[in-house]
């Protein structure tokens, strides 16, 4: 999904268009919906308690809420997985720019 979702980003962000509401709409929400669903299968099989409402939580904070729990639940290795993360996400839409660049027709 990341991927998928960054070479879009990568691909507007070079033809320099806005991306429709649908497009922003359904990035956000999926992102939200991934993260928080990995999380609740990660916090289960790890014994973490999670706080009331999650949805909320993970809609304001995410971004760092993630690296703490990885950084607390796997040490130095969710030190990898951050960047990992981080890596996918600027590469993603490198490629979608490179792609759009490619495969665009050129304009004079």
């Amino acid at each position: 999904y990341l991927i998928i979702m960054q070479i879009a980003q990568g691909i507007y962000f070079a033809s320099e268009i806005e991306p429709s509401p649908a497009f922003t709409l359904i990035d956000s929400v999926g992102l939200l919906w991934i993260v928080g669903w990995w999380l609740l299968r990660d916090s289960r099989k790890r014994g973490v308690a999670w706080v009331y409402d999650m949805g909320f939580f993970l809609s304001i904070a995410w971004p760092l809420i993630m690296p703490y729990y990885l950084l607390k639940t796997r040490g130095a290795k969710g030190l990898l997985l951050i960047l990992a993360f981080v890596g996918t996400y600027i590469g993603a839409g490198v490629v979608g720019m490179a792609l759009y660049l490619l495969l665009a027709p050129a304009t004079g």
